[in-house]
């Protein structure tokens, strides 16, 4: 075997590992909040898909509050609370 097949085996090794990490990096941090005796977490782990208005189309969507969303693309704010 030459070592470009050594090299280009510890090359794809490293590039599994670092996809493999970098999706391991998006875990729900657990910090809960007292509001009306209900146990309440993060909202910065959650995402959605919804239908930005800006970019027009199925877009991922990062939970900023309670039921307010923030399109990763655009940075644009959804909101479904209710008034």
């Amino acid at each position: 075997m030459s070592w470009i097949s050594y090299i280009t085996g510890g090359m794809t090794v490293i590039l599994a590992y670092a996809f493999y990490a970098v999706g391991m990096g998006d875990g729900e941090e657990e910090l809960c909040e007292e509001e009306n005796n209900v146990v309440v977490n993060d909202f910065s782990g959650r995402y959605v898909t919804l239908s930005c208005q800006t970019c027009r189309k199925l877009k991922r969507h990062k939970e900023v509050e309670p039921n307010l969303f923030q399109c990763t693309k655009c940075k644009r704010h959804v909101d479904i609370r209710y008034a």
